[in-house]
């Protein structure tokens, strides 16, 4: 890889954990911290997309973790967090009776609701100083760069699995 393609990346990620400092900094202003801030618009938009109120309408556990790429564990620290605010709980789920969903609270939605309000006069700041069409360009293509990442990352593992499987079998005399 070249030089200035990685300094250029690290420098896109260092810009990344700004924002989040800065959202973090604005604790006045915003009332959740950037992590709090995405798992709960995820369990919203799961309930939008299912159709559904956003208020008291769960998403498993499970899922939350896929979709915000977490681990369990660090799921459960932040559920945690925001349920001792008051902001979700959790309810054992009815079509799995292993399984716990998270649903946001009347008082998350309404505190959710404020910072995404001045999160989205924010991003219309930056789109006018910008220009909106090279904002949207820039997000797809950031999207798509994580996509790819994600999908080397998960092919290394995946080769690495079995490169220890192969070693394993050769000296276990199955090959």
């Amino acid at each position: 890889m070249n030089d200035e393609l990685e300094s250029r990346i690290h420098k896109l990620m260092y810009a990344h954990n700004d924002l989040k400092a800065a959202m973090r900094g604005h604790r006045d202003t915003h009332k959740l911290r950037f992590g709090e801030f995405g798992v709960m618009a995820s369990i919203l938009e799961a309930a939008k997309s299912g159709g559904k109120p956003a208020v008291d309408t769960g998403i498993p556990m499970k899922t939350l973790s896929d979709e915000r790429n977490c681990t369990p564990a660090m799921i459960t620290k932040l559920i945690t967090g925001l349920e001792e605010q008051g902001y979700v709980r959790r309810e054992l789920s009815t079509d799995d009776r292993r399984g716990v969903k998270v649903c946001v609270t009347k008082k998350g939605y309404d505190v959710w609701e404020s910072d995404h309000l001045q999160y989205h006069r924010t991003l219309e700041e930056i789109g006018s100083k910008m220009g909106m069409d090279r904002l949207l360009l820039l997000l797809e293509l950031a999207e798509e760069f994580w996509r790819f990442n994600s999908e080397v990352i998960l092919q290394r593992e995946k080769d690495s699995k079995e490169s220890i499987n192969g070693k394993a079998d050769k000296e276990s005399g199955k090959i």
